[in-house]
C-alpha cells in the first residue's frame, strides 16, 4: 500500500453527536467512565531508575502527567484510512543521545463490539517511521512484533509523528473504534521496555466519542498506577503548575 505523505495529516474536528457514543456506554453494565480533561496528546517518556514509563504530552510540549491510554482519528486521504497521530515527544535529556526507541505491538488489533475491545478485528494497522521498510503491522495472533525504530536525537530527546494506517477494512460511513497495544524499548544500556500502553483510534467518529474510548480503556484495561508511577505523575503535574505560577507572576509585573 502506498505510504501518505507526513503533512497529510488526519485531523479530527467534528461537532456533531456531541454525546452518542457516551451516553451508550453508560449504559454498559459493570463499566465504568472517566473522560480525561486533555483528551489529545502525544507519547511522551520518562525514566525512572531502569524503568521507561509513559506520559502524555500536549502538541505545544505540556507535560501532562503519567497516561498509558492515548488516541488518533484516521481520515480517508487518497483512499488511505491514515491519521499521524499520536506522535512522540520526549524530552531533551530523556534518553541518551544517538541512541535508538523501538516501538513494538504485542497484541493483534481489537475492535469495538459495542461492549468491549474483545473482538479481533479484520483489518490490520501498521506503524512507519521514514523509508517503506521501518514499519510494523499488528500481528495476527497476540505475539510480539519487530520494532519500528526512532532515533534518538543529539539532545536526548524527540518529536516525531509515525504514519499510522488501517488496512484491509472498509467501515463505510460507519463508526468504528480499534485498540492497539504496544511497548517501548530502547538500545540503551540499563533500560527495561516499558510497560504496555494502548492507543485508541476512531474511526467515522468525533473527539467526544474518541475521549469516552479512552474513559473505558483507563477504567477497565489499564491497572492502578504503581507507587513509582504515580509519584512522577504528581511531580509532572506539581512542575506544570510552578511553570503556570511563574508565567502568571510575569505578566503581572509587567
Amino acid at each position: 500500500m502506498a505510504r501518505v505523505a507526513l503533512g497529510e495529516r488526519g485531523k479530527w474536528r467534528s461537532e456533531m453527536h456531541q454525546n452518542v457514543l457516551l451516553v451508550g456506554l453508560m449504559g454498559i453494565s459493570g463499566a465504568t467512565l472517566s473522560v480525561p480533561a486533555f483528551a489529545e496528546g502525544d507519547i511522551g517518556l520518562m525514566v525512572s531508575g531502569s524503568q521507561m514509563l509513559t506520559t502524555k504530552v500536549s502538541e505545544e510540549g505540556l507535560a501532562l502527567g503519567s497516561e498509558r491510554v492515548f488516541s488518533g482519528a484516521f481520515s480517508l486521504i487518497s483512499g488511505t484510512w491514515y491519521t499521524d497521530e499520536p506522535g512522540l515527544q520526549i524530552a531533551s535529556g530523556t534518553l541518551q543521545p544517538g541512541s535508538s526507541l523501538g516501538m513494538y505491538f504485542t497484541r493483534s488489533l481489537r475492535q469495538w463490539n459495542g461492549s468491549n475491545f474483545d473482538l479481533v478485528s479484520g483489518g490490520r494497522l501498521s506503524a512507519t517511521f521514514g523509508p517503506a521498510s521501518n514499519s510494523i503491522w499488528t500481528p495476527l495472533t497476540d505475539l510480539n512484533t519487530a520494532s519500528v525504530i526512532f532515533p534518538v536525537a543529539g539532545s536526548g530527546g524527540m518529536h516525531d509523528h509515525p504514519d499510522w494506517v488501517l488496512e484491509n477494512f472498509d467501515p463505510g460511513s460507519d463508526a468504528f473504534f480499534f485498540l492497539a497495544e504496544a511497548r517501548f524499548s530502547s538500545n540503551q544500556g540499563g533500560l527495561s521496555d516499558s510497560l504496555p500502553f494502548y492507543i485508541v483510534f476512531g474511526l467515522n467518529a468525533d473527539e467526544s466519542e474518541v475521549e469516552a474510548m479512552e474513559g473505558w480503556v483507563r477504567a477497565n484495561l489499564v491497572p492502578a498506577p504503581s507507587g513509582a508511577s504515580l509519584l512522577i505523575g504528581m511531580s509532572i503535574v506539581s512542575s506544570r503548575r510552578r511553570r503556570r505560577i511563574r508565567s502568571t507572576l510575569g505578566q503581572v509585573r509587567t
